[in-house]
């Protein structure tokens, strides 16, 4: 299965730790084609890894190449920032939740060799729940929404740009 987006899309992957979100990134997107802000992307990973992210989220938006974002999408603030990032700058955003239950993503995360706490890990997935409970995020400005399980994501081949009916402009100097 292919997910197609307008080239001028901002796609944000999300999910608990351990859900995919990586995997799916490195096996799908073609980072010739598109930009992706990925955490697991960074060697170090200190204090300042969520503010350097978020700032190569904004200058990703900024850009004209189609951008995929890694976020773990529990919080509502990050996720309207984005999606207001992307419709101040004309760009249409997609969300793709991937869910996970608990023990598989516990499992996932095992398996990269790196773990959050339980304590975090019961925020996140209480987060998450409460997200799909609510039927997924409402009024934030999604262009489209889709759901994705383990098993629907591991068919995912690839993230397909198509040419979208009217580019971003280019920055201008002021």
């Amino acid at each position: 299965m292919d997910l197609i987006f307008s080239s001028d899309s901002v796609i944000v992957v999300a999910g608990v730790p351990g859900a995919g979100k990586t995997t799916l990134l490195r096996r799908a997107v073609d980072r010739t084609v598109a930009r992706v802000v990925d955490t697991d992307d960074r060697a170090h990973r200190g204090p300042l890894l969520y503010p350097g992210h978020y700032a190569r989220i904004a200058a990703a938006i900024l850009g004209r190449k189609p951008v995929v974002i890694h976020s773990r999408g529990t919080l509502p603030f990050t996720r309207r920032t984005i999606a207001l990032l992307a419709r101040l700058r004309g760009r249409p955003a997609h969300l793709v939740l991937l869910h996970a239950d608990r023990d598989s993503a516990v499992a996932g995360q095992k398996r990269r060799g790196r773990t959050v706490s339980s304590e975090e890990m019961d925020r996140q997935v209480a987060r998450w729940h409460a997200l799909m409970e609510a039927g997924g995020p409402a009024g934030e400005g999604w262009a489209s929404v889709r759901v994705l399980d383990r098993s629907a994501a591991a068919r995912v081949e690839a993230f397909c740009f198509v040419p979208a009916a009217f580019e971003a402009p280019a920055l201008q100097a002021a």
